[in-house]
């Protein structure tokens, strides 16, 4: 019984120490903002990959929820729907939780697998 105890305290240590290194990277790194929302980040359950996938486009079907970086800043739809030839800001709504409208994939993912690593432990 005791072993027991002691192989969970040796896993636990050590999941503890993987947060404390995902989380210092997430620092070193300026990622702490990578993804605006939470538990999805921009709106996807999934990251972004590419600068595209968060810029407003014309004919796009978009999900309520999901995130736009437009005039430097963040807006969010508030329905579902698909965009016309130029942006209506009735369907969005400014996303104000902080004033970081940035989207950079390094920071978008280093803060993603942050989140993986303290949901596993």
């Amino acid at each position: 019984m005791l072993g027991r105890i002691k192989l969970l305290a040796q896993i636990s240590l050590l999941f503890v120490f993987l947060v404390v290194i995902a989380g210092s990277v997430v620092r070193m790194t300026g990622s702490g903002m990578g993804c605006p929302d939470w538990p999805k980040c921009f709106g996807y359950y999934i990251p972004p990959t590419e600068e595209a996938q968060v810029l407003w486009a014309p004919n796009k079907v978009v999900n309520s929820g999901e995130m736009i970086v437009y005039d430097q800043a963040l807006w969010k739809a508030q329905k579902t729907f698909t965009t016309g030839q130029a942006i209506d800001l009735a369907n969005w709504e400014k996303y104000d939780q902080h004033d970081y409208a940035i989207f950079n994939v390094a920071h978008t993912w280093t803060e993603y697998v942050n989140r993986l690593v303290g949901a596993a432990t």
